[in-house]
């Protein structure tokens, strides 16, 4: 059977129109899958996997700031809460204070480990020794601030205490 010449160009048609068809699609593939990749490298690139560099510059300023705020604030020792009694206007009345010591170098925090005993003796009986008066006012705690800083500084060997900081004054 012979073919007629109309029905062979409506072959030759249906390929180009099919091949166009394809390649188009191919194309279109293609460059959705490139998206893709490109997505995906750079996701993972900049998102999963920070460049080592970036790490070093975050990680270097993240303990700079802290060395130097440890060397600006100092190191902080807590001390147990302290309950006294203490004379006011004809009664006895409680004090009950928590405090916290800044002190001027790391090393002196084994110094008043060891003299922990010794620190609480003299802050309890220089704080037994106030009465009401004495302490109830903001010059009368900073002035008990200096004097508590003032026996432990006495007692110190290798170091001092920098501040007293009240965490805890309540009086009743």
């Amino acid at each position: 059977m012979a073919k007629s010449k109309e029905d062979t160009q409506a072959d030759n048609g249906e390929v180009k129109k099919a091949k166009k068809s394809t390649g188009k699609l191919v194309t279109l593939l293609l460059i959705v899958l490139l998206v893709l990749g490109g997505g995906g490298v750079a996701a993972y690139k900049f998102v999963l996997n920070k460049p080592e560099a970036a790490e070093t510059a975050e990680e270097s300023s993240a303990k700079g700031p802290e060395t130097d705020l440890e060397k600006l604030i100092g190191t902080m020792v807590r001390l147990d809460t302290f309950l006294v009694n203490i004379e006011g206007e004809g009664e006895t009345r409680f004090l009950k204070t928590s405090l916290t010591l800044e002190l001027e170098r790391a090393d002196v925090q084994r110094e008043i480990e060891l003299r922990m005993d010794q620190i609480r003796d003299n802050i309890l009986v220089l704080l037994s020794s106030k009465n009401f008066a004495e302490i109830r006012s903001f010059d009368g705690k900073y002035i008990l601030r200096e004097e508590i800083e003032d026996q432990l500084n006495n007692l110190l060997v290798t170091g001092a205490v920098k501040n007293i900081y009240f965490t805890e004054f309540v009086v009743q």
